[in-house]
């Protein structure tokens, strides 16, 4: 984690240092982002950036837990509270915010996503490992919950349905990022990109 005096840099120098870390992370990943360019576009020298960080991966995981955070604080769901008519307009409303903060800052969502091809080690303990077990725990909570009301299938292993579920998350937030970067031919509007991933969610999940 970065050392004291990077936490005591005002607001805007903070907020530019991760900003550029985030983009350039979220395009290139963790391997190929150059550091070099990270402090140009940070305004940084390589000597004050070891001031404040300790190494590449430092810079990295920084940058992943402050934007973890942002992204964690919309993923606000209490699902017992939910019902049979709610469940999916809740899970709708989930991405919403999700895909909302994606679509107007891509790069946040990206170095998020971006924290996925660190080697195991790298990610075991700390503020990612934390997140993932976060959104475990989420997503563990919503399917127990979802059987319980009868709209989400029996029919298979539940360790199984995780996977399943992650898998299609995952491919369509990396497809759905690189449409909003521009890298794909389609561009769909955020009330398409909700409407998509749920429907394809709900004819995984649907019991048969």
């Amino acid at each position: 984690m970065p050392r004291p005096r990077f936490d005591n840099l005002d607001t805007a120098r903070r907020a530019r240092i991760l900003e550029a870390a985030a983009r350039a992370f979220a395009a290139d990943g963790y391997d190929g982002a150059s550091l070099n360019k990270i402090l140009d576009a940070a305004g940084l020298s390589k000597g004050a950036a070891y001031y404040y960080f300790d190494d590449k991966l430092d810079l990295f995981l920084t940058t992943v837990a402050h934007y973890a955070a942002e992204l964690l604080a919309d993923v606000q769901l209490a699902p017992d509270d939910l019902t049979a008519d709610t469940f999916w307009p809740a899970l709708a409303g989930l991405y919403r915010r999700q895909y909302a903060q994606a679509r107007t800052r891509p790069f946040a969502f990206g170095v998020v996503k971006a924290a996925g091809t660190l080697p195991p080690d790298a990610r075991a303990g700390g503020p990612l490992a934390e997140m993932s077990q976060q959104l475990q725990q989420l997503l563990m909570a919503l399917l127990q919950r979802g059987q319980a009301l009868g709209v989400v299938r029996r029919d298979l292993p539940f360790e199984l349905l995780l996977t399943l579920v992650g898998s299609v998350d995952e491919a369509y937030d990396n497809w759905l990022l690189a449409a909003w970067a521009g890298s794909a031919a389609a561009d769909p509007p955020l009330e398409t990109a909700v409407a998509t991933i749920v429907h394809l969610l709900q004819r995984l999940l649907a019991p048969t």
